[in-house]
């Protein structure tokens, strides 16, 4: 895993990027178990809108938070549509979509925040995509299924960044762990909305008939270099979520289940 680490907490174990925290900025990835969810939601589910317990959920969020030294009302979380719409992050939105779905960023797979806010996103097999530029002290978490990635969410973060003053080639950009192309088998639908956006289609390898695995992590790794981004500054956990049914919760495995939550967020301390 480049860059990425397992930590064990006070409570739980998560994945973070030891290099970013010394920067000032923590990123982390939770896992499945440690929180109060039941089947079949067990055990750390940190989304609301799945049709588990609201108020284990909110155990969870708590839990989670906690060990990366944050509280839900710090924090914000959006509305996830599968979309590429991005939305600048104040520290007016703190708390926005952590205790309910109806006070959520609407409709959007995207935030950006110059501020000391921390960004909540949801996952089980989407790709998280986190982004961090030093310089400007900018950062941003992406929620990229096949059809966010197909459209360019990484893009549009790189574009909301730009316009507040950061440069591609000074961002680091992190990729948590989603299905893989082990596991991902999708049709012809799916290719053809990447080759309407995409002129080189390597992220998809033939299974025969009409069917294809797919990497979303090379797709969104592509988008990251293309937009200027140095190799060595994309940190890749290469985890899969539907191999790995101990760790992570997945949806093209289970069907319903749980989700993961990315974070990131600056130090409050200081």
């Amino acid at each position: 895993m480049t860059g990425w680490k397992w930590q064990r907490g006070r409570t739980l174990t998560y994945l973070t990027i030891p290099g970013w925290s010394k920067l000032g900025v923590m990123a982390a990835f939770a896992v499945r178990t440690g929180g109060a969810s039941e089947n079949p939601y067990s055990s750390l589910n940190l989304a609301l809108h799945v049709g588990d317990d609201p108020e284990a959920v909110l155990h969870n969020r708590a839990l989670f938070l906690g060990e990366l030294g944050y509280e839900s009302k710090d924090c914000v979380a959006a509305e996830q549509v599968h979309g590429t719409r991005v939305l600048w992050v104040t520290a007016k939105d703190r708390g926005r979509g952590m205790q309910s779905l109806e006070d959520a960023l609407p409709k959007c797979d995207g935030m950006v925040t110059g501020e000391k806010v921390g960004l909540l996103c949801f996952y089980a097999d989407c790709v998280p995509i986190y982004f961090f530029e030093p310089r400007t002290g900018l950062i941003g978490l992406a929620h990229a299924g096949w059809l966010g990635t197909a459209h360019k969410i990484a893009q549009e973060m790189l574009t909301i960044i730009k316009s507040a003053g950061g440069r591609p080639e000074n961002c680091l950009a992190a990729i948590g762990p989603c299905i893989g192309p082990c596991c991902y088998e999708v049709g012809e639908n799916v290719l053809n909305a990447f080759s309407e956006n995409f002129h080189n289609l390597a992220m998809f390898s033939s299974k025969g008939e009409g069917k294809y695995y797919l990497d979303l992590v090379k797709a969104n790794q592509m988008l990251l270099l293309a937009e200027g981004l140095w190799p060595e500054n994309i940190s890749i956990a290469g985890l899969c979520t539907a191999c790995q049914p101990e760790n992570f919760f997945s949806y093209r495995r289970d069907g319903v289940t749980g989700r993961m939550a990315a974070f990131i967020g600056k130090s409050l301390r200081g």
